[in-house]
This record gives C-alpha cells, sequence and structure tokens, in this order.
C-alpha cells in the first residue's frame, strides 16, 4: 500500500511533490476508480507549468523519464473527467425508461451538443459507480506524457520507463483503495475526449497483469 500522510500526500521516495492547489476542489469522498488520461504534450514541465493556474489537473502525472510526481492531494477532487458517456447506453444495457431519458436529452430541441453532453452527464450522476461511469468526485487521475498524432488521431505508446512507473502505481492504488482491474480506465472510453486517449496505457497494464 502506499505510504500517504495525513493531508493526502505519497511519500514513498519513487513519488516527487509537485503541489498544484489551483487543481485541488471539493473534498474526495471515496475513491472508487482510476482514470488515465494522456498529456497531448511532449514534456512533463510544460504541464506543470499549466497547472499553476489552470483549473483542471489529475492527482499524478507521468513524466517521459517515467518520474512520478504527484500534484493533488488525493483528499481533494480534480477536475479530470469532464461529460461523461452513458455507460449503459455504451453497453447496450439501459433499460427501456432509462433508455428513453438519455435520448430525450440528447435530441432535446435548440441546444447544442456540449449542452446535450452535461444534461446526460447529470442524469448519469444520478446513479451510483459502478452502474454509471466514474467521475471527479469518486476518482483518482495519472496523465502520462505523450503526443497524439494529428493524422491518425492516435496517442503514441508509453514509454518502457513510463509503463514501469504507470504499472507501480496503478498497482499501489488498487491495493490501497481496494480496487480490481475493472475500477482502472482509460479517459477516451468513458468521456467525450479523443477516442484513444489512456487506451493504450490501460490496454499495457492489463496485458501485463493478464500474464
Amino acid at each position: 500500500m502506499l505510504p500517504v500522510n495525513n493531508d493526502g500526500w505519497v511519500t514513498h521516495s519513487k513519488v516527487r511533490q509537485e503541489h498544484r492547489p489551483a487543481i485541488e476542489h471539493s473534498p474526495i469522498a471515496q475513491v472508487s476508480a482510476v482514470v488515465l488520461h494522456r498529456t497531448a504534450t511532449a514534456n512533463a514541465q510544460s504541464v506543470l507549468n499549466a497547472w499553476k493556474t489552470k483549473k483542471s489537473g489529475t492527482h499524478f502525472l507521468i513524466a517521459e523519464d517515467g518520474t512520478i510526481y504527484q500534484s493533488a492531494s488525493l483528499k481533494k477532487q480534480c477536475w479530470h473527467v469532464g461529460q461523461l458517456y452513458s455507460r449503459c447506453r455504451k453497453a447496450s444495457s439501459c433499460s427501456q425508461e432509462d433508455a428513453s431519458v438519455i435520448e430525450q436529452l440528447l435530441h432535446r430541441e435548440n441546444a447544442s451538443w456540449g449542452e446535450k453532453f452535461r444534461l446526460v452527464t447529470r442524469h448519469e450522476l444520478g446513479k451510483g459507480y459502478p452502474e454509471r461511469f466514474p467521475h471527479n468526485h469518486d476518482s483518482l487521475g495519472i496523465e502520462i506524457v505523450g503526443v497524439m498524432s494529428a493524422e491518425k488521431k492516435i496517442y503514441e505508446l508509453p514509454s518502457a520507463e513510463q509503463q514501469k512507473s504507470l504499472f507501480w502505481l496503478v498497482d499501489e492504488l488498487i491495493r490501497s483503495y481496494s480496487l480490481s482491474l475493472t475500477d482502472i480506465y482509460a479517459h477516451g472510453d468513458i468521456a467525450h475526449k479523443e477516442p484513444s486517449e489512456g487506451k493504450a496505457s490501460l490496454d499495457a497494464y492489463l496485458v501485463e497483469r493478464a500474464g
């Protein structure tokens, strides 16, 4: 398990503290999941610089050389998920009533797609996890430095150093919060982001742990 002090900061030698108060928000009541992100940048320093003033960010950042930075307390929410997909709709498992409500929201007249997605997110947040996908108030976020091919819309594979750090960190979070492999998500699978975001990282982790 991760050694964590009373303020929510990991005290292990593998994790470097780079506190960014701007990305910390309300207290997080319970950690039910971990969401994997990609930075769309080539280096960690540019992300750390941006997080000095940005309101969105993640609890951890894995740099291009595999260094793990913690930027927010594990006792605080970070705004890192965004607008959720409907989990049951994506799995074709909604009840008739739920499916009808979601369809009405997505086809609301005179509403932009952004407004429709926010309405669906609000609807989903009325459900408990894991009936819905995790959101800011019940998940931790990990950013992994990596750029996306503008042509193929696919993020580059994490390096060997990044994978080693990611595998260790996710393993420790699973043990610390009594999670399972099904509680680890790629950002692109659960929210309206680039579909490939976090998928290569998650796939690499699941393949490693399946072996």
